[in-house]
């Protein structure tokens, strides 16, 4: 199995147990599969990428710290079409507004976004992004 197949994975563990997934901006970030647990958006992407066992997309050695922010100054840019699977989108000019992990690449995108109480879950990109009201997205190469 590839790393992107593993932090694929780990994604959709989270959005089978969104229920005892909360959310909440904390820092240090949650890093661990232990449950109940309250993380962000970009604090579930990165323990996506931690549990999978992946280098840290905040470039921060996993210190626990990092936000949409980091992800954009730290991951290369990529179009939209070649996004794989275990890439990240965030929506909104840096610092960046919110964050989801790619699952499945295609033309509408399905995603795990963890953006309010009621997540992480799958979400098609054409349905997230009406939910980020039209900000310009970004799409960024989780293992450059």
């Amino acid at each position: 199995m590839s790393v992107r197949d593993e932090i694929v994975g780990v994604a959709r563990w989270g959005v089978r147990n969104e229920a005892r997934i909360h959310y909440a901006e904390v820092r240090p970030m949650p890093l661990r599969r232990a449950l109940p647990l309250a993380t962000d958006c970009s604090g579930f992407a990165t323990l996506c990428y931690f549990l999978a066992g992946a280098p840290d997309p905040n470039g921060l050695g996993y210190i626990g710290q990092g936000y949409t922010g980091t992800l954009l100054r730290h991951l290369p840019h990529i179009p939209r079409g070649v996004a794989q699977p275990g890439d990240i989108v965030v929506w909104g000019r840096y610092p960046g507004r919110h964050c989801a992990v790619v699952l499945e690449p295609g033309p509408d995108p399905l995603l795990a976004s963890h953006g309010s109480e009621r997540g992480p879950l799958e979400i098609a990109f054409s349905a997230e992004q009406r939910v980020q009201a039209g900000q310009p997205a970004t799409w960024l190469d989780g293992l450059p």
